[in-house]
């Protein structure tokens, strides 16, 4: 999900980011650390095979995080918000 290339999912995520072209406020926030900026900037000149590599694995860890329910944790209703 980046501006550019709506109509496909590759490694151009990385060169958008580092353009501060990023959709997210979070993908900005990764150019203002030296260590995330860069990691950016590195993956931006990589193969996109590697680009895919680590999105499965990315995926993979997404999989197996717990989600919080009942009192432990709660699902939002605005994600930019606490529910109240």
């Amino acid at each position: 999900m980046v501006p550019g290339s709506s109509m496909t999912f590759d490694s151009e995520y990385y060169g958008l980011v580092s353009k501060q072209k990023g959709l997210f406020h979070s993908d900005e926030a990764l150019l203002e650390d030296e260590v995330t900026r860069g990691y950016v900037y590195s993956r931006k000149r990589l193969p996109e095979s590697v680009f895919f590599a680590d999105f499965g694995v990315s995926m993979v860890k997404m999989g197996r995080a717990g989600v919080l329910t009942g009192r432990s944790g709660e699902i939002r209703k605005n994600c930019a918000l606490v529910n109240h």
